[in-house]
């Protein structure tokens, strides 16, 4: 169990759609959509539903706009113990000050392949197949219980 309390929510992420560039860099986005590169000609638009016409439009035949957040869960994690909590049951250094706002790691926790990107200081997302949501859901339910850690 951490010493600093953690909070977590889980939602459906439909707002995610995956922006493959093949040979140009990222269109500008509206305000309130995050713009996090996930592979090298990879990023994840998140927010950005409601501008996908005008994206694709602007990126024309130099990528390609795939909405993939049917598939994912988002969870968020929120308070001073959220970096802790993610070392239960996985191997990634949370304390890596490349690991900051903007950024997004790939790793895997609890055997379960996992997105994660810090939203401040006290908050994180984490993003994953919602088939494996109740999984992770449990792994935090018994660490911030006190009740240990994966079952």
């Amino acid at each position: 169990m951490t010493e600093a309390p953690v909070a977590f929510t889980m939602a459906p992420a439909g707002d995610v759609i995956a922006l493959d560039l093949w040979d140009a860099a990222p269109p500008e986005t509206a305000p309130g959509t995050r713009l996090l590169q996930v592979e090298p000609r990879r990023w994840w638009l998140i927010g950005a539903s409601a501008q996908a016409d005008a994206l694709t439009a602007q990126i024309g035949d130099t990528g390609a706009l795939t909405p993939i957040g049917g598939g994912l869960t988002r969870a968020t994690l929120t308070g001073a113990g959220w970096r802790e909590v993610l070392t239960i049951s996985g191997c990634f250094d949370v304390e890596d000050p490349r690991f900051d706002m903007g950024k997004i790691a790939a790793t895997t926790l609890h055997h379960v392949p996992v997105w994660i990107a810090p939203t401040g200081d006290d908050a994180c997302e984490v993003y994953l197949a919602n088939s494996y949501a109740p999984t992770l859901h449990e792994l935090w339910s018994r660490s911030a219980t006190g009740q240990g850690g994966p079952s």
